[in-house]
C-alpha cells in the first residue's frame, strides 16, 4: 500500500512540473493627467500633474511641469481613497536639477540647488483637484482638472 502511494506521490509530481506556469498579468496603472492653475508669489502659473497611483499600495509617481516656467518636478506620494474623494499628497523635487556651486573670497555654497522642494496636497473630488502647493513655508492655492 505504501509503495502505491509513494508512485501516486510521484506520478502527481512529474504531472505538476509538465504542467504550465500560471501567470498573473502585471497591469499597468493608467496614466492620470491634471491640469490647471495656481497662484504664486502674486503671479498665476500654469501646472500639469501627471502620475500614476497603485491602487493596492496607494503610492503615486509622476511628474509636476511648470507650464509657464517650462520647469519640471519629480512628484512622489499618495493617493488615498476616501468617502467623498481622495487625499492627494505629493512631494516634489527638482531631482537631479540645476545647481549652484560658488565661492568668493574662498567662502562659499556647493551643490545648492536652485528650484526649491514643495508639498502639494489636497482633495480630488470627481474630476477637480483643489488644493495648496507648499514651497519654503508659504501655502499657495492650486486647481486642477482631469485631462485624461
Amino acid at each position: 500500500m505504501q509503495g502505491r502511494a509513494a508512485g501516486a506521490g510521484l506520478l502527481l509530481l512529474a504531472l505538476t512540473g509538465c504542467a504550465p506556469a500560471v501567470q498573473v498579468p502585471v497591469q499597468a496603472h493608467p496614466v492620470q493627467v491634471w491640469e490647471g492653475t495656481g497662484r504664486v508669489l502674486l503671479r498665476e502659473q500654469g501646472y500639469r500633474l501627471t502620475f500614476t497611483a497603485d491602487p493596492r499600495t496607494h503610492l503615486l509617481s509622476g511628474t509636476l511641469e511648470n507650464r509657464s516656467s517650462g520647469d519640471r518636478f519629480q512628484a512622489t506620494g499618495t493617493l488615498l481613497p476616501g468617502p467623498d474623494g481622495a487625499e492627494l499628497t505629493a512631494h516634489i523635487t527638482a531631482g537631479n536639477g540645476a545647481r549652484l556651486s560658488a565661492s568668493v573670497l574662498g567662502l562659499g555654497v556647493s551643490g545648492l540647488a536652485l528650484k526649491s522642494d514643495a508639498l502639494l496636497s489636497g482633495r480630488v473630488a470627481g474630476e477637480v483637484f483643489r488644493g495648496a502647493l507648499r514651497v519654503n513655508g508659504v501655502a499657495y492655492p492650486v486647481e486642477l482638472r482631469r485631462v485624461r
